[in-house]
């Protein structure tokens, strides 16, 4: 949908008897903003009403009403200032205007709602609504005074301008979707090569027959956005979603300009190819290659020899261009980011800048120095906190944000020395100690790192403080290599065999008063539940298929899977997460629907976190409620979550050790 200011006349208003939506007149519209002259005829002497083509409108005031003589009026003063039409399409216009005016209903309707921001009904929206009718009432006066430089923008424009906005007796399409029909039942569309439906400008794009490279776009209720008398080529409508449309002319194929949604020229044509970046931005290269980016709608440059743009992952974007040395071994290439708008966030200063973090807007960046990468940080701003002269910055991968641990950042300054820096980028210690390995994850854990000191590996607080000594240099990186080996299937040894067991195998092995004890306790108390769970659990598997099997260490271990799936997981007393599910931590409730889950925020989440810290904070939300977080089966990618009640934990821990399984209790 496209955000469409309409005029409409009726003669009633709403909630009057008579008021019938399919006896209103269309007079006009305009894509994109609310032009003066619509704002003019509303005027003064305007009412808020109900407009109930919108659901939420029935009821609530949400649309500008006035009398049609007041505009009537209001465009005979106003003619009467303009200048003599200078084309014949000006002519027509206004003759077009006048005829519409004359022949409208009594009431003249400004639809406005897509073009605040708000909902109907709230606050904001009134408040819109208001600062709308302030500035109708505002030109109506200006006109009745005759201040011309009030109304320049309406008398200089000329009656064949934007400013006047769309005129015609078929805008009432605005008061339904506008949709693709079949160009069978669009009248004015035979004759005319369809190339397709353009979907973000609302359009069919089309050409004549016998010129397929001059392209038209016309909406399906007959209003001509890109006529195809303005012999336009290379029509981008790719860039519709973000308000422009590129096209070069049929005389000059090689130069781009830039088109708004109503067909209006805001870039003319120069040579080169154009690129929309965002609503605001296009880049331009010229045909020997130098490239600019510069503003939309007024065309304003921004930043000169940009030689790549480039979309990030945090809603920014990247900008990269050589620096202005001449000797070949001094040029390089800078970064820098800018927002949507083209604002400088990060100058041009960088060899890389990472994304920022989504909560502690800090972004990792680097530069070039002695012919080495140096890392720092700097915060959105732009002000560098940490300056480049860290050998690594811990983060997730090469665009993340650094991570945080406790609030802090691990880095290795340029000496090859572990620390920790603060959000502000100072240093929370003297680095002492080399980092004992440099593998993300392994020279520093949740709350601790692992350094060296004297040819021995040490844990280390994020206070420098040495807390255990731990093995050899070698060994360290000895087990780590094989942890490594083993994790990616390098390893000597050969996985070991996962177990199952068939329906018959896990019945001959149900202990059913173990089961009961088990499920009354995921069911937090409720023994009469946990009964009928473990009968339904077992009945079905004596009428499974005898060749199915389950998985588990044992059978007993098996059943218990099959009854924690009955038992937790369907009735919503549990659930399955990935390791890698962090998003879904402050979902929680939605997987375990129980009450005292439903007010949990994970609100301390940093940048960085993984699932440990996620499943540490339910565990923290719940102690209150007495009850515990459990996982049933520690060890594993999966985490196969519950509650039990605190008064349980001890118990339950035994008793599913019992049944060969390994919970971890939070």
């Amino acid at each position: 949908m496209i955000n469409t200011a309409a005029l409409f006349s009726t003669a009633f208003l709403p909630g009057q008897a008579g008021f019938d939506t399919d006896a209103i007149t269309g007079l006009a519209e305009w894509r994109l903003d609310v032009p003066a002259l619509f704002k003019l005829f509303i005027g003064a002497g305007t009412q808020a009403v109900a407009w109930p083509i919108y659901s939420d409108g029935e009821d609530c005031p949400c649309v500008l009403a006035a009398p049609m003589e007041q505009a009537q009026a209001s465009w005979q003063a106003l003619s009467a200032l303009m200048d003599k039409p200078r084309d014949a399409a000006a002519i027509v216009a206004r003759s077009a205007i006048s005829a519409l005016l004359a022949g409208g209903q009594p009431w003249l309707i400004l639809d406005c709602v897509q073009l605040i921001a708000h909902d109907i009904g709230t606050p904001e929206y009134a408040a819109g609504l208001e600062a709308l009718r302030a500035e109708a009432q505002a030109l109506h006066l200006a006109l009745q005074r005759g201040e011309r430089e009030a109304l320049a923008p309406l008398l200089a424009a000329g009656a064949a301008s934007p400013a006047t906005g769309y005129w015609s007796a078929t805008a009432s399409a605005q008061l339904a979707e506008v949709e693709e029909l079949d160009t069978q039942d669009v009248p004015f569309l035979q004759g005319l090569e369809v190339v397709g439906w353009e979907e973000d400008a609302l359009c069919y794009e089309v050409s004549a027959g016998g010129e397929p490279d001059v392209a038209g776009l016309v909406t399906p209720y007959g209003r001509w956005i890109v006529p195809l008398s303005q012999r336009y080529v290379d029509l981008g409508v790719y860039y519709a979603d973000d308000g422009w449309i590129s096209f070069a002319t049929a005389h000059a194929p090689d130069a781009h300009g830039v088109l708004d949604l109503n067909g209006t020229v805001v870039l003319p044509p120069s040579p080169g190819a154009l690129y929309v970046i965002s609503p605001h931005l296009v880049q331009r290269i010229a045909p020997d290659g130098a490239s600019s980016l510069l503003r939309l709608p007024d065309g304003a440059l921004l930043i000169d020899r940009v030689d790549n743009i480039c979309q990030r992952d945090d809603g920014l974007i990247d900008i990269e261009r050589q620096t202005d040395q001449t000797d070949d071994d001094d040029r390089r290439n800078v970064c820098g980011v800018i927002d949507a708008t083209g604002k400088v966030v990060v100058p041009a200063a960088y060899s890389s800048v990472h994304d920022f973090g989504t909560k502690k807007k800090i972004a990792i960046v680097s530069q070039r120095i002695a012919g080495r990468f140096l890392f720092g940080l700097v915060n959105s701003q732009g002000e560098l906190l940490a300056p480049c002269q860290y050998e690594a910055i811990d983060s997730a991968t090469t665009s993340s944000p650094p991570r945080l641990r406790k609030n802090l950042i691990f880095a290795i300054d340029a000496q090859g020395l572990a620390c920790m820096l603060t959000l502000d980028g100072k240093r929370a210690f003297t680095p002492l100690y080399p980092p004992a390995h440099h593998l993300r994850g392994v020279a520093v854990q949740s709350d601790f790192l692992y350094v060296v000191n004297d040819g021995m590996v040490w844990s280390m607080d994020f206070t420098g403080q040495l807390l255990e000594q731990f093995d050899t240099v070698e060994n360290f990186k000895a087990a780590i290599t094989a942890q490594l080996s083993e994790s990616i299937g390098l390893g000597k040894k050969k996985p070991a065999r996962r177990r199952s067991f068939t329906p018959a195998q896990i019945l001959a092995k149900a202990d059913r008063e173990q089961l009961r004890a088990l499920a009354a306790m995921l069911l937090l108390g409720d023994a009469a539940l946990a009964a009928r769970c473990v009968d339904i659990t077992l009945e079905e598997l004596a009428e499974d298929d005898p060749e199915e099997e389950y998985d588990g260490d044992t059978p007993e271990a098996a059943c218990f899977f099959l009854l924690w799936s009955t038992a937790a997981d369907v009735l919503g007393h549990g659930t399955t997460l990935d390791w890698k599910s962090v998003d879904e931590v402050p979902r929680i409730a939605q997987h375990i629907g129980l009450p005292a889950l439903q007010d949990f925020r994970w609100t301390e989440r940093e940048d960085g976190d993984a699932m440990a810290e996620g499943l540490a904070a339910i565990a923290a939300h719940l102690a209150p409620h007495q009850l515990r977080l459990v996982n049933l089966h520690g060890g594993e990618d999966t985490y196969y979550l519950g509650l039990v009640r605190a008064q349980d934990a001890a118990t339950f821990s035994k008793v599913a050790l019992q049944a060969t399984l390994r919970p971890v209790v939070y």
